[in-house]
This record gives C-alpha cells, structure tokens and sequence, in this order.
C-alpha cells in the first residue's frame, strides 16, 4: 500500500466508490450487450446494482452451457463483494477506522486503509474478470446460438 495513505480513510475509500462506479458502468454495458444478443434482461440502469445483477443472472438462467454457468459464479460472488461495500456506505466511520452502521441490529466495525484498498482492487479485479467471461466467452456463445437458429428457421 501506498504510505502516502497511512491512516488515511478519505483516500482509499474514493477509490472504493470509483472502482464501484466502474463496476456499475461495466455491468450496464454487458447488459446492453446480452439485450443486444436476444436475452431478456429489462432492468433500469440506474437500479441498485444488486438489483442489475439479480436480473442479469435470471436473464442468464434459461442459457445452459459452460459460458453461462461461468458468469453465474461470478455474479453469485458479487454479493460478498456488494455487501461489504453497502456496510461501508450505509454506517458513519468515524476517526480510527471505526465504523458504526446505520441499522442497529449490525455490529459496530473497524476498517483500515489497508482493508479499504483491497475492497477498492477486489471490486476492479472481479469487474475485469466478468468483462473478460462475458465478451471472450458468453457473447460468442450467444450469437453462435442466434446462428444456429437462424440456420434452422430459414424459409
């Protein structure tokens, strides 16, 4: 990590909520994308983003292959990555790294710099791999798919 942040909180966490803000992006444009490839998957992109990819894993679920199972990991493992996201956003830290959640029935937490960082390059590190899954991998099985239907519903 960067000494430049040592007890610093106000850094790392704008690099939480930009990398988070390129993860929102991302995921709207692979929407567009899967749209564009015949999937169903009608949401707002302006929603929450667990929202987005609630309806990005059902659009995916009726496509059963390889590709598609990948990227339904991927979007299952982006709740862990959202939950501790929203724990910070949705709490009051305070001086040290302490922070108290809104809803009071969660516990009170500590967060370093050093945590903030590695939540901050989670995010962008599994926005890449979902970027890669669905333009190298999924997006080619689809449209193959729109092939091969259009190769048995020709007149």
């Amino acid at each position: 990590m960067n000494s430049s942040f040592e007890g610093d909180l106000i850094r790392p966490l704008g690099l939480v909520t930009l990398y988070f803000g390129y993860v929102e992006a991302e995921v709207n444009t692979l929407l567009d994308m899967l749209r564009d490839c015949g999937l169903t998957v009608d949401v707002s992109p302006v929603a929450p983003l667990g929202r987005r990819l609630s309806v990005f894993a059902k659009g995916l679920s009726g496509f059963r292959c390889a590709e598609g199972a990948e990227v339904l990991e991927l979007l299952e493992e982006s709740k862990l990555l959202i939950n501790r996201r929203n724990a910070l956003v949705h709490a009051s830290i305070l001086a040290k790294g302490r922070v108290i959640p809104n809803d009071p029935s969660r516990l009170e937490f500590s967060v370093t710099p050093e945590k903030l960082m590695a939540l901050a390059d989670e995010a962008f590190t599994w926005k890449e791999r979902l970027n890669a899954a669905v333009q190298r991998r999924l997006l080619p099985a689809l449209r193959q798919r729109i092939v091969d239907n259009n190769a048995f519903n020709t007149d």
